[in-house]
Formats: C-alpha cells, sequence, structure tokens
C-alpha cells in the first residue's frame, strides 16, 4: 500500500499508526507547530488516501469548501484556528486507520474532524451554551448537505458536532464514528505531555482574554476532565 506523507520531513499516518504509542513525539512536533499556515484541503486528501477512501474525485469540491471556510480566521483565533483543526484531523485519521469505518463515514470523518469548530467566535457567549455549534452547524449545512441529501445523516452530523461542547454531558453509545472525533478533540490539547498541554493553554488564555496563568487554565482543564472520558482503549494508550 502506498503511504502519504503529511509534509515534508514527516512520516505518514501508517507510519504512525504501526509505531504507536512510540511515535506519539514525532506527531507532538507537527501537531505544535505552528510557524506555518497548513495546507487543510491537502491534508484532508491526504488523510482520505491514507484510509483508502473510494470516490474520492465526489467529494474534492466538497472538501475545497470546507478546507477553505476552515483556513479562516476573521476573530484571530489564537487556538480555535486551522492548527487545531489540522491537531484534530490528523489525530482522528489515525485512529480512523485502527477502527473499521465505513467508506461514506471516512469521509464524515474528515469533514466533521476539520469543521468540529468551524468559524469559531472565540470566546463563548455564556447566555446560550450550544451556540457555537449551532453555528458551525448552519455552515456545514450550507455546504455539504447537498451531498448527504439525507435527513438521518444529517441529524447524525448534528448529534457528533453538538456533543463536542466541552461542558456537556453527552452519552455517546455505539457510534464509532463519533467516539474518534470526541477522543480526538480532547486529545489534541492533552496527548502530547504537560508541557505541550501548557503551550496550548497559553494560546487559549489569549484566545479567551483572561487574566489568569497558563498553569492555572491547564490545571482547571484538567480537573474538568473528571467528568469527562475517552471512549477508545486506543485513545487511552
Amino acid at each position: 500500500m502506498k503511504h502519504y506523507i503529511f509534509e515534508k520531513n514527516f512520516p505518514s499516518l501508517n507510519y504512525i499508526k504501526i509505531r504507536w504509542p512510540a511515535s506519539k513525539n514525532i506527531l507532538a512536533k507537527y501537531i505544535m507547530s505552528n510557524c506555518r499556515k497548513p495546507d487543510l484541503y491537502r491534508l484532508s486528501i491526504i488523510c482520505l488516501k491514507e484510509l483508502n477512501f473510494r470516490n474520492l474525485k465526489k467529494v474534492r469540491k466538497d472538501l475545497k469548501k470546507v478546507s477553505e471556510e476552515c483556513s479562516k480566521n476573521i476573530n484571530f483565533n489564537t487556538y480555535h484556528n486551522e492548527h487545531h483543526f489540522k491537531a484534530v484531523l490528523v489525530i482522528a485519521c489515525v485512529l480512523g486507520k485502527i477502527y473499521s469505518l465505513k467508506n461514506f463515514d471516512k469521509f464524515l470523518l474528515v469533514i466533521l474532524a476539520l469543521a468540529h469548530d468551524m468559524n469559531h467566535q472565540g470566546r463563548r457567549i455564556l447566555s446560550n451554551p450550544y451556540y457555537q455549534e449551532k453555528k458551525t452547524l448552519k455552515n456545514l449545512n450550507q455546504i455539504i448537505f447537498r451531498k448527504i441529501s439525507n435527513y438521518k445523516k444529517w441529524k447524525r452530523i448534528e448529534k457528533i458536532i453538538m456533543n463536542t461542547y466541552f461542558q456537556g454531558k453527552a452519552e455517546v453509545k455505539d457510534d464509532i464514528l463519533e467516539k474518534i472525533i470526541l477522543d480526538s478533540d480532547l486529545l489534541s490539547s492533552l496527548m502530547f505531555g504537560f508541557e505541550n498541554g501548557l503551550e496550548l493553554a497559553k494560546r487559549l488564555k489569549f484566545e479567551l482574554k483572561l487574566e489568569i496563568s497558563s498553569l492555572v487554565l491547564f490545571k482547571k482543564f484538567l480537573e474538568s476532565l473528571i467528568c469527562k472520558k475517552l471512549h477508545l482503549d486506543y485513545s487511552k494508550i
């Protein structure tokens, strides 16, 4: 099977999967780097090829639209930006290579990993806790609903996006796609050790314009995980 590197000097997703968890350090270098804006469209194509997705030609246009929308950062977010989308996408696709997915779910995996925080406002509207997720769904619906063209499939997408709300207490059942997306979103801030976690907390602190230290913010994040859980055994390694 052909392997596709997602950036110069970095190996393929298959290489990372085979050597997991030792390959976490390699992945961390790519995830934590924000000196170069990622090409989300190219990365999406590579991920689908690594997942052996069929009918790639049919989804290129939709992928391009979603990637372009996710590459925008009109609020100058320092955390919820294209680098966060890059992180969740790559982690989700590593997990997607391990757990058996249907062909259509491979497409959804890439779309949802990219778009789960699309057009993020930076700060939350406290009086409307699901505002961000609803906004994301509205924008995503305009791009891909014709490709879905199925109400039941769209309700599944809606459920997964709504459950990415960090303060929510969603119960994940048997949907492997949902488990991968939710785990990847958490792992993007959690899996690369304390120092990298602190750096991500620093980025979030600036985005939220908080007065507290990055250390305090990161500790609060870790404390909040008591009410959360990782859903896949492979995520816990």
